[in-house]
């Protein structure tokens, strides 16, 4: 009988040791794992943003390394896209939500990982025909204020490739040959008196935006779904560009990256519903 009692103790006492011994193994791992992230957080920070300080380090830091953690240890490691798209979307965001601050660090960050002043400009410009020229305008005096700070001379190399004369002509050859027949269909069955309207899509956004410099076609389609996903209002938009950006030769690796990189600073809803769409398209729908 005590035999019996003895060596179930006995038994029981190994189990507990061992349950003893591999608790700090799985701990350690834990703290290695949180460690390794928040050292690649750390130092992909340094490399995009040049260690800035954001504000929060002192009154927030939970916060400030919740951010710093999530954005460029998780997302930035997750990403298809290279470090200078990531840029370009992160201010195609910024600028939709008129997110001063960040925006202005951001910039700061873009020149110090290499983004060129007119890449950084011509993503600003390339907003206003889908966000507005009021974001925009206020947007570029925060850019042109960390331009100064550079010690970037103002204003920069014009980048328009149209005239007044040539602008509607050449805007409608780029739509219709990125796009295809469709545009021509959308012309024709809009009503009279909102005719006006698909010229000067055509004239505006294509003829004096998208014929511009510095910028590739996928640069600028990327940054448009960044910017219409996060308006989060523009569904049928937002396909229709998800395509143009495949059709510029991203694959959908980067068009998923885009989102991604979106993700912080939109939050998951619409992050979730630009992938949706995304989906449709890669679906072929």
């Amino acid at each position: 009988m005590w035999k019996k009692i003895i060596k179930a103790g006995l038994l029981g006492l190994g189990i507990c040791c061992l349950g003893i011994t591999a608790g700090p193994d799985v701990w350690a791992a834990g703290l290695s794992d949180a460690s390794s992230r928040a050292a690649a957080a750390q130092k992909q920070y340094a490399r995009m943003m040049d260690n800035q300080p954001t504000g929060l380090e002192h009154t927030d830091p939970e916060l400030d390394s919740m951010m710093k953690k999530y954005i460029y240890g998780d997302i930035a490691s997750q990403v298809k896209i290279s470090r200078r798209d990531q840029h370009l979307v992160t201010l195609a965001v910024l600028t939709t939500y008129q997110s001063e601050d960040l925006l202005a660090q951001n910039v700061q960050g873009a020149l110090h990982d290499g983004v060129t002043p007119l890449e950084i400009r011509e993503t600003e410009y390339h907003l206003a025909p889908y966000i507005g020229f009021a974001k925009v305008s206020e947007a570029m005096k925060v850019v042109n204020q960390v331009f100064r700070k550079n010690g970037i001379k103002l204003p920069l190399p014009a980048q328009a490739t149209t005239t007044d004369a040539d602008r509607f002509e050449k805007g409608l050859a780029f739509q219709v040959g990125t796009y295809g027949e469709r545009i021509n269909q959308m012309r024709a069955a809009a009503p009279e008196n909102q005719k006006h309207l698909q010229d000067d899509l055509s004239a505006f956004c294509f003829g004096d935006i998208y014929t511009r410099g510095t910028l590739d076609l996928k640069t600028r389609e990327m940054i448009t779904i960044a910017a219409i996903g996060a308006l989060g209002t523009g569904d049928t938009q937002f396909k229709s560009h998800v395509r143009g950006t495949l059709a510029a030769g991203a694959s959908q690796g980067e068009v998923i990256g885009v989102i991604t990189t979106m993700n912080p600073y939109m939050g998951f809803p619409r992050t979730l519903n630009c992938l949706r769409i995304a989906n449709e398209v890669f679906q072929g729908k």
